[in-house]
């Protein structure tokens, strides 16, 4: 397999890189777990995502920050005690593997498949692809088919880390309805009019907003495009950073989590496939 001239390749403490620097932006990938860690449109220079300075980088554990693939399942939702099997699956800690790549006028095309899809917890026949175009947006796209001859239901999620200059002047822009809030044990709430995070913050939105914006001091910082999602997920550990192993005390000032996911459930029948879109620019 040839590999777009884009794209450079290196490895450090068993970890596998790649590492893309095209016309209109530069990104940087992870084998393991199939995780996105950097992407700098050209026009701006501007990162949009966040990485922990204290991540595990060596596949001790999976990677804080970038784009974490959560899947078949969201948190601890898996049908048994919390921590007998592993928060948000199983795919973002093992290995993925390339399957192609191409320079093309969207930008560096990308597709990685996981080693494997069937595990404790999740024993049905399906095939996952990542699909990663570096252009001068970010399109993460999460296909999943059936390939078996019974039906499922998966949660699934792209648990995007954003950075941002300091969270104390960012707002969150088109978000609506109400929202659980797992601080508080999934009290419904309504969601704030301006969107704006002051303390711990873990809600999961049921309003499936196609469009989202991240404004710093009023000023535009990125935009969040999804498609194939049933709701969106605000995280921020806020002060509980410095119980996070692998996240520093005041880390919670530069980044937040905006995921586009599926919570409520998502049921795929024999040959048919659902793909969960991200688009980041």
């Amino acid at each position: 397999m040839s590999i777009a001239p884009s794209i450079t390749i290196n490895e450090t403490s068993g970890i596998t890189f790649l590492n893309i620097d095209n016309a209109v932006a530069t990104a940087q990938i992870s084998l393991y777990g199939g995780h996105i860690l950097s992407f700098i449109p050209k026009s701006d220079n501007v990162e949009r995502l966040w990485l922990s300075p204290h991540a595990y980088m060596n596949g001790e554990k999976p990677i804080r920050g970038g784009i974490p693939v959560c899947w078949p399942w969201f948190s601890d939702d898996h049908g048994r005690e919390k921590g007998e099997l592993p928060a948000h699956g199983f795919l973002r800690s093992q290995v993925w593997q390339l399957k192609s790549s191409e320079d093309t006028d969207r930008g560096t095309v990308i597709v990685l498949t996981p080693a494997f899809t069937r595990a404790d917890g999740f024993e049905y026949d399906c095939q996952v692809t990542l699909e990663i175009v570096v252009g001068s947006a970010l399109t993460v796209n999460l296909t999943t088919t059936n390939t078996g001859i019974v039906p499922f239901i998966y949660n699934t999620a792209l648990h995007t880390y954003f950075e941002i200059p300091d969270i104390n002047h960012v707002e969150l822009k088109g978000l609506k309805g109400s929202y659980k809030d797992k601080t508080e044990n999934f009290a419904v709430k309504q969601t704030p009019e301006p969107y704006r995070l002051n303390q711990e913050t873990d809600r999961i939105h049921s309003d499936a907003a196609e469009q989202l914006m991240l404004f710093n001091r009023n000023e535009k910082h990125t935009q969040i495009n999804s498609a194939g999602h049933d709701s969106i997920v605000v995280w921020n550990p806020w002060q509980s950073a410095a119980s996070i192993s692998d996240m520093d005390a005041f880390g919670f000032k530069q980044m937040i989590c905006v995921e586009t996911a599926v919570t409520s459930g998502r049921k795929v029948e024999p040959g048919e496939a659902h793909t969960l879109t991200q688009i980041i620019s």
